[in-house]
């Protein structure tokens, strides 16, 4: 029972990975393309979830919908980035915080992390006066 336990967490945890890196980038880095735009993210958010959590590269590749050659791939290509990009450096703290700022141990974290996303981003499709309206109806007096 602990492994599934164990297995849920770092799948739910892979999943806040995604979320996170698809609202850093503003893509779905689920799509499957392989235009640079899409790519790079999912390459991001599949090193993170491999060494973030204990899954293997076959597990991970599951959830991404790729192989475990894929994985070690990605793996390499954000450990280059690391080195060489330094757009990539700049940004890698920002990304680092965005995913990791919500640390979640339940189910119910989780799902309170994915509300939180999907009111981000909705306010962020909104229109300022739209948004501005909403703030002044939440106003409490």
């Amino acid at each position: 029972m602990k492994t599934n336990i164990a297995s849920t967490i770092c799948r739910e945890k892979t999943r806040k990975i995604i979320a996170a890196v698809n609202l850093f980038y503003d893509v779905n880095c689920l799509e499957p393309s392989r235009k640079r735009i899409i790519v790079a993210p999912r390459q991001i958010a599949i090193y993170y979830a491999y060494k973030e959590t204990n899954l293997c590269s076959t597990s991970v590749g599951i959830l991404f919908n790729k192989d475990h050659a894929t994985v070690l791939h990605s793996i390499n290509m954000v450990e280059s980035m690391m080195k060489f990009d330094p757009k990539f450096k700049r940004d890698r703290k920002a990304l680092e915080d965005e995913i990791f700022k919500i640390n979640f141990k339940t189910k119910e974290d989780f799902k309170l992390f994915e509300l939180k996303e999907e009111v981000n981003k909705l306010v962020n499709k909104m229109k300022l006066d739209k948004l501005t309206e909403l703030k002044e109806s939440l106003v409490l007096n």
